[in-house]
């Protein structure tokens, strides 16, 4: 340990000594799960202030979160006795943004922009879609598209090969010209458009090179192409650049980040000091050894050997069940008996690949009347298109139910407006009137195509509703995504999220079907009961609660027991999703993104700092069906002697 008279030196290990203290040149600072690099990189800013006098206002030191930012700010401040951290301490989306607000007009821009947020953009795309006579539905998959493009660096839309590339192009070039005519940029325009200021104006590229003696850069492996090329341009005068960060929790390159980018980083800079934090401060040994053996069997990384600090513990569990049910009540059942020896609720967590996984478990911890919290998503029957899926059946159900009815009157879009709705509710006769029976009439006193669309509306609702008496659950919920069209809606929206609301519909077939297996009931109203009777039981977000979340939520977090479950291979890892009429996509497949998945599992592991569960079921009910499932490889590559089948 060093600097036990100095704060900012006080307790380092020397690997973090050696980081803090490097004193010019680039520096890349390999910070392996849990080996403290948000203290290496604070205390590094702090011993340039102090130790070399280095003007705070001539560091720049930039992180993906507000939060990051906030804290790393608070505690250079702390450890510099109360002084003002460097000014220029942020996100890189806040960082650029300030350099843009100064040379805005550079770039034919007022200073006075506006900055679209991700709302914003689908408005935006949304009202360039209809001038153009294109689906709406598909602005997710235009917006998708677009910040991809500007994640690599492109503001120009490359050169068609396709009518498909032809008409994204087309919208690229109309999106970004209804931004420069509403003097507006999304969060992508304001790292390309920084970048562009950077490369196109030698006498601002200069400015901003002559500001800043050092550049530090936290979560360094997220970066993407333009982030990358932005800290190389403001650190090429003094090649003073520090990047801290891990390739081993490179999880994110679907959002454009770029495992390469740390991975070569001493191609880029061969004179860099490496400096590898290999102490672990976190994970018991037995996590930490069977974590380390997972992420050796990817190819491309820098090696590195992890030791636990905090020594031996229990072995890390892996377990097999029937179905996703048996595994969501294992895993309560472990809970309650963590629980009962003393572990807090809220020290306890549940990962899982996607979203729809929670469903089980939220049932499960339901049934137990066990608190929870959904980190970084919705819990699943609160989730938009389960809510409308929901809607629509409780209109089936209740005809009255006016709410209902004014969710779903144009979802998906239909072309019944809202004036169209107002002029039904001030059709309404008296209290043993509704709102559907007044928005029938209205349909049929009115002509033309608004008529046809409201006379077909309520049509389709009616046979629906005939239907719902003679069909059990399951099918009329199926006639109902189909008849509406909510699911061939949804299927057209082909991002990322798109296909997530498309796997969380399933999931709620696969709840109506488990309903109907376990109590025997088959008509719709008991499961809307039932989903109506659980729903007040959903909250409690705060306190003692335990935590759910995808492992994407998970980073940069940790838990005394961690549960990973549905491992299994074309879950975690992740295969491509699948349809009737397409041959299975596997992940293993591909190379590269067989290595992000295995990076992603060792995320998952290296949250647990005490207990580190492992589950996989031999069927899941996916995309509304049973599937057999097979171990994950992942499971196979554990070390044997760190590891307890249970």
């Amino acid at each position: 340990m060093h600097g036990a008279d100095d704060p900012i030196l006080q307790d380092l290990n020397e690997a973090q000594y050696q980081a803090v203290t490097h004193d010019r040149g680039p520096l890349l600072i390999l910070a392996g799960a849990g080996s403290g690099k948000t203290r290496a990189i604070t205390r590094r800013i702090a011993w340039l202030v102090r130790a070399r006098s280095v003007f705070p206002s001539r560091i720049l030191a930039v992180t993906f979160t507000n939060k990051a930012a906030a804290e790393m700010r608070e505690r250079v401040s702390r450890l510099l006795g109360g002084e003002d951290a460097p000014r220029w301490m942020g996100t890189f989306h806040s960082i650029c943004l300030r350099l843009l607000r100064q040379h805005a007009e550079r770039l034919g821009y007022s200073r006075d922009f506006v900055v679209y947020d991700d709302d914003d953009t689908e408005s935006a795309l949304r009202a360039v879609l209809k001038r153009m006579d294109l689906p709406r539905e598909g602005v997710r998959a235009f917006a998708s598209y677009i910040d991809g493009l500007k994640n690599e660096g492109i503001l120009e839309p490359p050169d068609p090969r396709s009518p498909r590339e032809r008409v994204q192009a087309e919208v690229y070039a109309a999106y970004q010209a209804e931004l420069k005519a509403n003097g507006a940029m999304d969060f992508g325009d304001l790292l390309l458009l920084a970048l562009r200021l950077m490369e196109e104006h030698e006498d601002v590229r200069r400015d901003i090179q002559e500001r800043f003696d050092h550049v530090l850069v936290d979560e360094f492996q997220d970066t993407n192409v333009v982030q990358y090329r932005l800290l190389q341009w403001v650190a090429a005068r003094h090649q003073n650049l520090c990047v801290v960060g891990d390739d081993d929790q490179s999880i994110y390159s679907w959002r454009g980040a770029r495992v390469e980018n740390i991975l070569e980083f001493t191609d880029d800079y061969p004179d860099a000091k490496v400096v590898t934090l290999g102490a672990n401060y976190r994970s018991r040994d037995p996590i930490m050894h069977a974590a380390s053996r997972v992420i050796s069997f990817n190819r491309r990384r820098h090696g590195k050997e992890l030791s636990a600090m905090r020594g031996p513990g229990e072995p890390v569990r892996v377990h097999a069940s029937l179905n996703e049910q048996h595994e969501a009540a294992w895993v309560v059942r472990e809970i309650v008996s963590h629980g009962e020896d003393g572990v807090d609720l809220s020290r306890m967590a549940i990962f899982y690949r996607t979203n729809a996984q929670s469903r089980a478990f939220e049932d499960a911890l339901r049934a137990r009347r066990i608190p929870y919290r959904v980190v970084g998503g919705m819990k699943f029957y609160q989730r938009k298109e389960v809510k409308d899926v929901l809607a629509y059946l409780r209109l089936l159900v209740n005809p009255a139910d006016s709410l209902s009815l004014e969710r779903v009157f144009n979802v998906p879009p239909r072309g019944i407006g809202a004036a169209t709705i107002e002029k039904a509710r001030a059709r309404i006769q008296g209290p043993e009137d509704s709102l559907l029976m007044a928005l029938a009439r209205v349909g049929d006193e009115t002509g033309g195509a608004t008529g046809k669309r409201v006379r077909a509306f309520i049509e389709m609702l009616t046979g629906l509703a005939l239907q719902a008496r003679e069909l059990n659950a399951e099918d009329i919920v199926r006639q109902t995504l189909d008849q509406t069209g909510l699911l061939e809606f949804m299927n057209r929206d082909e991002s990322p999220e798109g296909q997530s609301r498309v796997e969380n519909v399933q999931e709620l077939l696969a709840s109506v079907r488990q309903f109907q297996e376990a109590s025997g009931q088959t008509d719709l109203r008991s499961w809307l009961d039932r989903v109506a009777l659980v729903q007040p039981l959903d909250e409690g977000g705060e306190g003692q609660a335990v935590n759910l979340m995808t492992v994407h939520a998970a980073k940069g977090l940790e838990f005394e027991c961690v549960f990973v479950c549905g491992l299994e291979q074309g879950l975690f890892p992740m295969g491509g999703r699948r349809d009737r009429h397409a041959a299975p996509v596997d992940a293993t497949r591909d190379r590269a993104a067989l290595e992000e998945e295995r990076r992603l599992m060792y995320v998952a592991m290296t949250r647990a700092r005490d207990w580190l569960y492992l589950s996989y079921a031999s069927t899941r009910m996916r995309w509304g069906q049973v599937e057999a499932g097979r171990p994950s490889m992942f499971l196979t590559e554990l070390p044997r002697d760190s590891v307890r089948v249970v």
